[in-house]
């Protein structure tokens, strides 16, 4: 079923979508392949005399001197993604077989499956088949390649996936539709995984290997925004930003201390947030083992005893909250509102006083 590029109607047969393209839309704003859909449908209906289309022949022939004046006649052929979308498999590999390309469905599959890139793919064709092509017929060759994995195969991940991605979900937070702009971008990440190989385990190296229109550390920390914002109305996002933030840390264990300590502190916040309190000790105690002068994880771990309610808080529990809250105060990392942290200190040592007190008059 055709569909068209610039309205986005669908048509049952490709008959319907050229009378379409040729009463709906002006000839000079059609790409290469719709040129030709109009062209077809003038010759089989006889429209070539005819008075009422004085003005789209004059177009088709001001169209037609421009290409054959044209010193170069790639410049005036370009080729759109969506032109070759709207070929038919065939009509892909015999054009491509005109540049010396010959594929098949089992031997794209084999490529696809040993790379991860479609213009990788290209360029392998055009290394393999001593390709001489030059100007748009080099842009079909990819964009061929492109639309050929999508149709081929769809179950293998590409870096070109990665951005569409992107961009989908862009538009889709655009609209309104929050939840499945970020459902896009999870998608978006398992393809990052997929695509990057084992032995790069910084963001910087990811960055340098994935498609220059992403900013890596930039999506990471907005996906996991997004995610944290989700979950304030629907808790189950607290599970996938648990599991998100996760991943990162294990896909890029050897990033900067900054993302691996913020990203950190998400899995420790998610865990709190679904009541996995014993499992978020674990993971703040492991914060502090392995970034000493970071103030949050004292205060978040003297947090889980605080705010259970101090008053139910054994002398013990007490002295361990004040030690922590108290390391929170020395660490030489920057601590937001730390006089929140100074009174909670100071009630906690007033109550172990006043036990001490009780104690002595008891005894």
């Amino acid at each position: 079923m055709p569909d068209c590029p610039y309205c986005e109607h669908s048509f049952a047969d490709e008959s319907d979508i050229r009378k379409h393209l040729y009463e709906d839309h002006e000839y000079d704003e059609l790409s290469r392949i719709d040129t030709k859909r109009v062209d077809q449908y003038i010759d089989d209906h006889d429209l070539g005399e005819s008075e009422d289309d004085d003005t789209r022949d004059q177009q088709v022939m001001d169209e037609t001197i421009r290409i054959d004046s044209s010193a170069d006649r790639h410049s005036d052929e370009r080729w759109e993604l969506h032109d070759v979308q709207a070929l038919s498999t065939t009509e892909i590999t015999d054009t491509l077989a005109e540049h010396g390309i010959v594929t098949t469905e089992e031997s794209f599959r084999d490529r696809a499956a040993e790379i991860d890139s479609a213009m990788a793919l290209a360029d392998q064709w055009e290394d393999d088949h001593d390709v001489e092509a030059s100007g748009y017929d080099r842009d079909f060759i990819w964009m061929a390649a492109e639309v050929l994995w999508k149709r081929w195969a769809p179950d293998l991940p590409n870096r070109e996936r990665i951005y569409e991605l992107v961009q989908e979900g862009r538009e889709l937070r655009e609209n309104g539709n929050d939840a499945e702009a970020c459902q896009r971008w999870l998608t978006a990440w398992e393809v990052i995984v997929a695509v990057t190989p084992d032995q790069i385990t910084t963001i910087e190296a990811a960055d340098d290997h994935l498609p220059n229109v992403l900013s890596l550390e930039a999506f990471l920390r907005s996906v996991d925004s997004d995610l944290a914002t989700l979950a304030a109305d629907d808790p189950a996002y607290h599970e996938h930003r648990l599991e998100f933030c996760r991943e990162v840390c294990k896909q890029f264990p050897d990033a900067s201390d900054e993302i691996l300590l913020d990203f950190r502190h998400f899995v420790a916040d998610s865990l709190t947030e679904l009541g996995r309190k014993a499992d978020s000790k674990r993971e703040l105690k492991a914060l502090i083992r392995d970034y000493p002068e970071d103030p949050w994880a004292y205060k978040k771990l003297a947090d889980s005893y605080w705010l259970g309610g101090p008053d139910e808080l054994t002398v013990r529990e007490m002295e361990r909250t004040v030690k922590l809250y108290q390391q929170a105060l020395d660490a030489k990392g920057s601590l937001e509102r730390p006089s929140t942290v100074s009174d909670r200190l100071d009630d906690l040592e007033r109550r172990l006083a006043d036990v001490d007190t009780s104690e002595t008059q008891e005894r």
